[in-house]
């Protein structure tokens, strides 16, 4: 059985861009998101199904590669299709292709199905794996992001109603987005985000006051970026390492 794959076009808007006039890497996985939210939805299995049945995809970790970022006004193919399932996880992979069919960016995912009424993963039923075009039982190596053995850099952040999503708790971008603010500017302008890996730990609601602790580690021209995210009791919510390349991407 082939998985199912699925495709949407995106056009880069202002809004989606950096100084430089690059997509932000937030933006990015705001396609992932959504194109991987759209075939669930073109499959029938999507929000509204979900929730009638106290379901949810939680998502657990990434791994994004950047080859090249996209800029202002360009037009791209965001690809997805689903890896396999292995008990109460999923695992998806996607691209990201320019209009001449160059890979700019690649993906691997993991995710936990759950029952939101006993908050406990569920195993994945066989019904799923028919929608999907699933036909193995597998599992697909995503490394963990590290944690943070010293703090560089210190933020801190509440949760706003802007950064809730349909499950009512954090969306996963705003986690990203958090890290990133914490890496220092000089960094940001100088290098170029080409890697990012992220581990969810645990969810946050709105009205949260949560901290991002960075660790800033140089390698000659290239930078490591190990983040975590806790909230105010010291939980810890999310790692993330972000790698950075001193040449810049185009």
């Amino acid at each position: 059985m082939q998985p199912n794959l699925f495709e949407q076009e995106y056009r880069i808007h202002y809004y989606e861009i950096d100084y430089k006039k690059r997509v932000l890497v937030t933006s990015l996985m705001n396609y992932l998101d959504d194109v991987a939210t759209s075939q669930s939805e073109k499959l029938g299995v999507g929000i509204d199904y979900l929730r009638e049945h106290k379901l949810a995809w939680m998502l657990y970790k990434w791994d994004i590669n950047i080859h090249r970022y996209p800029v202002f006004g360009e037009k791209v193919r965001v690809r997805t299709a689903p890896h396999s399932f292995y008990k109460f996880f999923a695992y998806r992979c996607f691209e990201i292709l320019s209009h001449k069919g160059e890979k700019l960016v690649d993906a691997k995912s993991q995710w936990l199905f759950v029952d939101t009424v006993k908050k406990r993963p569920i195993k994945i039923p066989r019904e799923m794996y028919e929608i999907y075009g699933v036909g193995v039982d597998n599992s697909l190596e995503i490394e963990d992001a590290a944690a943070p053995s010293l703090i560089d850099v210190e933020k801190e952040f509440r949760v706003r109603y802007s950064d809730i999503d349909t499950n009512r708790h954090v969306n996963n971008v705003k986690y990203a987005a958090w890290a990133i603010e914490s890496v220092p500017l000089e960094i940001v302008l100088n290098c170029t985000l080409t890697n990012l890996k992220v581990t969810y730990k645990k969810e946050t609601t709105y009205g949260k006051n949560i901290k991002t602790l960075t660790q800033i580690i140089r390698q000659g021209e290239n930078t490591t970026c190990l983040h975590s995210i806790v909230d105010e009791n010291k939980n810890e919510l999310c790692l993330l390492e972000s790698k950075w390349a001193k040449t810049p991407l185009f």
